[in-house]
């Protein structure tokens, strides 16, 4: 799925307009599972827990009708004005379903150890709900930046910006002179803080 079907959908939910099942699927399901690992969910209830959210945001049209890894292109969800901010009408959604997934576990059956989260408290997971939304905003901004520039700057700017590769190896490994190397990383950065910009200002009241 192109990433500006990704931004468009955000936009579009801002202003209650339609979304796709597929289309919120594919968008919203990490920024779900970040959460439901902040919250202390493990394995399956991690894909429970996305199943739970995306059947209630579309229970009209879901339940005791599709496999929820079966729904038709043209099934659709509206955000209800009325909710608020989807941003936060979401994160209820997801604190209310990982609660009732963490108090059904069997804890005979899922020992808890020294490595196993506890859940969060109110606060806490306000903070990393945050968090992961921010991480969300991200994830689609570098896929925009992708789609943005040309194929060699994108992977100029990622070897050097972002796994720190030395330039004068970067530049040998595309057949690029260090300038361009340098030139590259300055360009990227600026689009993609202009990109980010514009996801943030999509996420508005």
């Amino acid at each position: 799925m192109a990433f500006t079907t990704r931004k468009s959908l955000i936009a579009r939910l801002k202003n209650h307009e339609e979304a796709s099942w597929n289309e919120f699927y594919a968008t919203y399901k990490p920024l779900v599972i970040l959460c439901g690992q902040d919250c202390g969910l493990l394995g399956d209830e991690l894909d429970e827990l996305v199943q739970l959210i995306m059947c209630e945001i579309f229970q009209k049209d879901i339940l005791g009708k599709y496999d929820p890894d079966q729904v038709p292109a043209d099934v659709v969800f509206r955000h209800d004005p009325a909710r608020g901010r989807f941003r936060h009408y979401l994160r209820g959604i997801i604190r209310n379903q990982a609660r009732k997934l963490y108090r059904k576990r069997d804890r005979h059956l899922v020992p808890l150890d020294e490595t196993t989260p506890e859940p969060l408290s109110d606060e806490q997971f306000e903070t990393a709900y945050d968090d992961a939304w921010h991480t969300h905003l991200l994830t689609q901004a570098m896929l925009e930046l992708r789609n943005q520039v040309q194929t060699e700057t994108f992977a100029a700017f990622d070897l050097y910006a972002l796994q720190n590769r030395p330039p004068q190896e970067v530049a040998q490994f595309l057949n690029l002179s260090v300038n361009s190397v340098y030139v590259a990383k300055s360009r990227c950065i600026s689009s993609l803080k202009q990109i980010i910009s514009n996801l943030e200002a999509d996420n508005q009241p």
